[in-house]
């Protein structure tokens, strides 16, 4: 990737200003801090639905919402230079689909793309950073978007999701195959987050029959079990979320009602029976995150809930440094 970023280097990507966002305080009651926080370069278009990805020091950007259909953008932002460097577009627009990093490429599956319209898609592509090349991988079992997908370096998992197929797949990145793992009742739930930390996948909130939900659930993909973990503080879908060092945050998303976007980020250390909270520069859901070296960067999404977030959308990056912020 590294000689790709030195054929791009002069590539610059300029954002869109970012539209207003009306802070919505959390109703956890929790103290909260604002600190830290500070701008990074901008995405070049403002979207929501979008998807991101850390791989070999490379932060990864996919996908969002467009203004009447899904994006197929794909940015790398380098570090280094301190900007965002345009690479191959997607085979296809999609929002609200899965992404992860695993065996040195980047993988995305599912959601909504350009052609699926308001149907998820079971479809699923990979993208080689050194020849910066896509291909057609092995479709998932079933489709699925506002879904959660990650590694443990063995496997790819999927698991919640919206009007498609419910349950949890694992793919075999040895074996090229995809199976269902049994879970709990309600791991189904739409606008979850999924993250690996301790080697273990942790799905986090996301709503069921109209409401978001404060449940955490935890999968061992060595022992094949599944336990509960802390709940949220309160009830919150569509939020980002991201794990490095043994912490799990949680930025943004929705209310339980998810009618009101919340401006506040959830931090779970390692072996904790609790949550802390802290404040968002804004009100942010349907964003992405991801952690680079010791920085926190929450990216784009929306303003506004629901069917609202698109039209809320922004290009704002905001970085949190996350060795003492707090």
């Amino acid at each position: 990737m590294k000689a790709l970023t030195a054929m791009l280097a002069g590539i610059a990507m300029t954002g869109a200003a970012a539209m207003p966002a009306v802070a919505q305080e959390a109703a956890s009651g929790l103290a909260v801090n604002g600190a830290g926080w500070r701008s990074g370069p901008p995405l070049e278009a403002a979207r929501a639905g979008l998807s991101a990805a850390e791989l070999d020091g490379m932060i990864y950007v996919a996908g969002g919402s467009g203004v009447v259909a899904p994006r197929a953008d794909f940015e790398a932002y380098d570090a280094d230079l301190g900007r965002w460097l345009e690479v191959a577009s997607m085979p296809v627009g999609l929002e609200r689909m899965g992404m992860t990093a695993a065996s040195g490429r980047i993988w995305v599956a599912g959601g909504y793309s350009e052609e699926s319209g308001s149907r998820p898609i079971a479809e699923m592509w990979s993208y080689d950073p050194e020849a910066n090349v896509w291909q057609t991988e092995p479709p998932m079992p079933g489709a699925k978007a506002s879904f959660g997908l990650v590694s443990d370096g063995e496997r790819l998992i999927a698991v919640g999701g919206e009007n498609g197929a419910g349950g949890v797949f694992e793919f075999d990145l040895e074996a090229r195959i995809w199976s269902a793992i049994e879970a709990p009742e309600g791991v189904s739930r739409r606008g979850g987050a999924a993250v690996m930390s301790d080697g273990k996948l942790w799905f986090i909130g996301g709503a069921s029959q109209g409401a978001a939900s404060d449940q955490v659930d935890v999968y061992d993909p060595v022992l094949d079990t599944w336990s509960r973990g802390p709940d949220l503080p309160a009830p919150r879908a569509g939020h980002a979320a991201t794990a490095h060092g043994g912490v799990i945050h949680v930025l943004g998303g929705r209310s339980e009602s998810l009618t009101a976007t919340l401006d506040t980020r959830l931090e779970l250390r390692s072996g904790a029976s609790s949550w802390t909270e802290a404040r968002l520069t804004g009100p942010r859901t349907e964003a992405a995150a991801a952690v680079l070296g010791d920085e926190l960067m929450l990216i784009g999404g929306g303003a506004g809930a629901g069917f609202f977030a698109p039209f809320t959308a922004v290009n704002t990056v905001d970085i949190l440094s996350t060795g003492g912020a707090d």
